[in-house]
């Protein structure tokens, strides 16, 4: 039975290496001249494509630990300063530093996370290519008349954070208020800001 690795390294960024197009290709034919059906190497690249994203997700949390910290961090002060009354009972008035630094966190977390999904994506999209290609050695080998179909473990594998707006660990209940003081007093626009725009630190 062909054997598919559990977590795939040799991925280009969005399409396959020649080796792998080598590699699915030997085994279809050699599948293919046994008879041994095509459903079995789908389900071990989707495994692979799983945990390869899982890998990914993991690396990229544990690398982006300290701007998560930050984003929770300003969160609470942006809450602080814009919710807790002060002790004459007056309203208090607008800190736009305290904005612009939470707002280029959130900007900076919202574009690392787009690429981390990007970079899953075309993971996923390797792993489809990797099983046509495999499925087009097959049914040459086996002489069938027309191509099987061919599947798409990769994009089956994806879920809803590689699919779904940047927003991962932003909805707590802090951050999340944070973010609605933030479009309030700055609009959608700057609440987006990039990471120059992230003010005094």
């Amino acid at each position: 039975m062909s054997e598919v690795k559990s977590v795939p390294t040799d991925y280009g960024r969005a399409r396959l290496t020649a080796r792998t197009r080598w590699r699915a290709a030997r085994r279809g034919r050699r599948d293919g001249r046994a008879g041994i059906g095509t459903d079995h190497y789908a389900r071990q690249l989707e495994r692979g494509a799983r945990m390869a994203l899982d890998d990914l997700m993991a690396r990229f949390l544990k690398e982006r630990a300290a701007v998560v910290g930050r984003v929770h961090e300003e969160s609470e002060r942006v809450v602080t300063e814009y919710d807790a009354p002060r002790e004459d009972g007056r309203r208090r008035e607008d800190v736009p530093a305290a904005l612009a630094r939470f707002g280029g966190w959130v900007a900076q977390w919202r574009t690392e996370v787009t690429a981390c999904q990007q970079r899953g994506r075309a993971l996923a999209a390797c792993a489809d290519q990797e099983l046509a290609h495999y499925e087009a050695a097959y049914a040459r080998a086996a002489r069938l008349e027309g191509l099987p179909p061919a599947g798409h473990p990769g994009t089956e594998a994806l879920d809803e954070p590689w699919t779904g707006p940047p927003d991962w660990l932003l909805d707590g209940v802090v951050v999340a208020r944070a973010l609605r003081i933030l479009e309030q007093r700055t609009g959608p626009a700057a609440a987006g800001a990039g990471p120059g725009e992230r003010g005094t630190r």
